[in-house]
């Protein structure tokens, strides 16, 4: 019966990209719990995006993407601009799950954005704006770095896991008082390091780097009080020391 609602509501939301003067209206293919999962989008670096017009005068939550089995709504957008993220700018919650995207410019006003399943490769964060994110899902993507992310200062949830990351400065962590959770598991990392300097996390509570490369970890300049869980599984670790109980002191679970 449920399912009935949401197709009777699709029929009623669906409408194709209309033109009314020089605007395309991008309108909504399927209206659930307050989602908006807009229709079928093709955006490649060549696509004049200036005269799109999305719905965010009604909808804070916006889905691009095939997420549903009854409905075509697979979409594509290459590059997912700053002029862009411009026509949309009220939207909060923002996914663009497998639209074949390489680039991004980070969206400074969205709380929580999910690029998951796509190919991206190149991550713009401009140093001079402040970013409003709370929840990163980046999962399965091709990045190679994360250095320019010290700039995202409301991070609380970061997931990067199954990347290209081989290296991993955890100094661009301490640019994030709030962080709680950090996946960094399934990419290539091999070794970790600190910067200068004593990493304090305060309300860290879950770090993940399981199935990674890691031989060693040094964690002596780590000061994580609220961390409880800390996954190294399908590490081949040859040495580990966590005794500090003023660095750990909330620590239960250590998975090797």
């Amino acid at each position: 019966m449920a399912g009935y609602g949401v197709l009777i509501l699709m029929i009623v939301a669906s409408v194709c990209v209309f033109v009314q003067g020089r605007y395309s209206h991008v309108s909504c293919q399927v209206v659930e719990n307050k989602w908006c999962t807009v229709q079928r989008l093709r955006i490649t670096a060549r696509t004049d995006v200036r005269s799109l017009v999305f719905p965010d005068d009604r909808y804070e939550k916006i889905r691009i993407g095939q997420f549903y089995d009854f409905v075509n709504t697979d979409s594509t957008i290459v590059v997912f601009s700053g002029e862009l993220f411009y026509r949309m700018r009220r939207v909060r919650y923002l996914q663009m799950n497998g639209v074949r995207m390489v680039g991004l410019d980070m969206p400074d006003t969205v709380i929580e954005l999910d690029v998951a399943d796509n190919w991206l490769s190149r991550v713009y964060i401009d140093p001079e704006k402040s970013y409003a994110l709370r929840k990163l899902i980046m999962r399965n993507n091709l990045l190679t770095s994360i250095t320019s992310f010290n700039y995202l200062n409301m991070l609380e949830e970061l997931d990067i896991s199954e990347n290209m990351l081989h290296t991993v400065n955890f100094d661009v962590f301490s640019f994030m008082p709030y962080i709680r959770l950090i996946n960094l598991a399934r990419n290539r990392i091999f070794s970790t390091s600190a910067g200068n300097g004593v990493i304090s996390l305060g309300f860290l509570e879950q770090a993940n780097l399981a199935e990674n490369k890691l031989t060693k970890l040094d964690v002596g300049v780590w000061l994580f009080p609220s961390l409880t869980t800390l996954n190294l599984t399908g590490n081949p670790i040859r040495r580990l020391s966590l005794s500090s109980q003023q660095s750990f002191p909330r620590l239960k679970n250590v998975l090797l």
